[in-house]
């Protein structure tokens, strides 16, 4: 079972896994529309971000950072797929998939959440709908 501290680093995670991915593909983005949806995209990740941020500081706890490793490879394996293919529709591709990933994994972490707080709840459904948008809004650039 999750609690709400797990429940918070996880969406902080996740979030700051989006941030990482969209500044990695964003300098490749040749079209003008798919740059401002990404840096949409990154704001609504970094809002998101810092109010699990917040919330876990006010309760005392001391957020994790990212894995220097997993933000290492994931850093790595953008570069090499945009050496490979940089096209805006490759981008929007690997959103789809990297966003597919984290609404997998924040539904996974959710029907685990053994909490009822509304606020950690509100967070967790706004990263899972964010992540739901990003997919749609990516769809248009294949």
């Amino acid at each position: 079972m999750i609690n709400d501290e797990k429940m918070l680093q996880f969406i902080m995670k996740n979030a700051a896994m989006g941030c990482l991915g969209i500044n990695e593909v964003k300098p490749y983005a040749s079209d003008a529309e798919i740059r401002n949806a990404l840096r949409s995209q990154n704001l609504e990740y970094g809002h998101i971000y810092h109010n699990a941020y917040n919330i876990l500081k006010n309760r005392g706890y001391s957020p994790a950072k990212l894995n220097r490793f997993i933000a290492a490879v994931t850093s790595a394996k953008a570069k090499r797929e945009m050496k490979n293919d940089d096209s805006d529709s490759h981008i929007a591709e690997m959103m789809i998939q990297g966003n597919t990933m984290g609404v997998r994994k924040i539904a996974q972490h959710m029907r685990q959440y053994n909490g009822d707080n509304e606020l950690v709840n509100s967070l967790a459904d706004k990263l899972m709908s964010t992540q739901q948008a990003n997919i749609e809004e990516m769809k248009s650039y294949l």
